[in-house]
């Protein structure tokens, strides 16, 4: 499994402004569904990229290509909502005993 070390990433705190180019056909499709969402552009977009960042994150944990434990951090979440997530969507959870324990040593400590 292919996992990255345990780094502290609080995105949160400060916001960044990110220019993105969209087609013609694309904006008109982002604003009928804001239209009928009613909600803000921005809003609707990091929804989106939420939403695509939650089902990658599972993809690549499908795939074997990250460990539970990295899945939480990337997302956000705790190792049990991730855990959750998965059962959600439908994934088979790897009990992959050494990950979850490196994971909560490297997050909480010995």
């Amino acid at each position: 499994m292919y996992s990255h070390p345990v780094r502290e990433i609080n995105l949160k705190e400060k916001s960044s402004v990110v220019t993105v180019r969209l087609s013609k056909r694309d904006l008109e499709r982002v604003e009928a569904l804001r239209i009928l969402e009613e909600v803000d552009r921005s809003t609707l977009i990091k929804e989106f990229i939420e939403d695509g960042l939650r089902r990658r994150v599972v993809d690549f944990y499908r795939k074997g290509k990250l460990t539970a434990g990295r899945g939480a951090e990337i997302l956000g979440v705790s190792l049990r909502e991730f855990l959750e997530l998965l059962e959600r969507e439908g994934v088979s959870v790897k009990w992959d005993s050494e990950g979850i324990r490196e994971y909560l040593k490297a997050k909480y400590g010995d």
